[in-house]
């Protein structure tokens, strides 16, 4: 009798102890499964926000152009200085979103970043640099939101 009675006890130890990996296993699944809807939600946060600022960006950029079209002789006007505070607005709300310009007046063309819509032939620069910018370009996070519309000098 006293083996039936330990016999029992190991078994009844053996049950515990999966049950025991099984309850365990069974909370990391769910800690996993948090973890990629979390990522989830994340990554469709990102998508919605850049959706909205490559939307944005036209009437940034035609607001810019707006600005500089403004005569000198205006630009002490108050109307004028609150248009500069709005995009002023505009320049932080983009800052915000981790939007960031492209760089290239200067820079040697970089396909990745930059797209190519003319050239000129300039001994007096180094061949493929940026002379001019038609387009300003945008990133967020080294991810090219829209390429930056450049003039190259082509020695080639």
């Amino acid at each position: 009798m006293p083996n039936k009675k330990i016999d029992e006890i190991e078994n009844l130890k053996q049950q515990a102890a999966e049950n025991l990996a099984g309850w365990q296993k069974a909370l990391a699944d769910y800690q996993n499964l948090q973890k990629e809807h979390e990522k989830k939600l994340s990554n469709l946060k990102t998508f919605l926000s850049l959706d909205i600022v490559g939307q944005l960006l036209p009437i940034f950029d035609n607001y810019k152009i707006a600005l500089n079209h403004i005569p000198d002789t205006e630009k002490q006007q108050a109307w004028a200085i609150g248009l500069e505070h709005i995009f002023k607005l505009w320049e932080v709300f983009l800052n915000e979103q981790g939007v960031k310009e492209i760089e290239a007046l200067g820079k040697k063309f970089d396909p990745e970043y930059h797209e190519s819509i003319g050239q000129v032939e300039n001994k007096a620069l180094a061949d493929q640099e940026i002379v001019e910018v038609k387009q300003i370009g945008y990133s967020y996070q080294d991810q090219v939101l829209r390429p930056t519309k450049v003039i190259i000098n082509n020695l080639t």
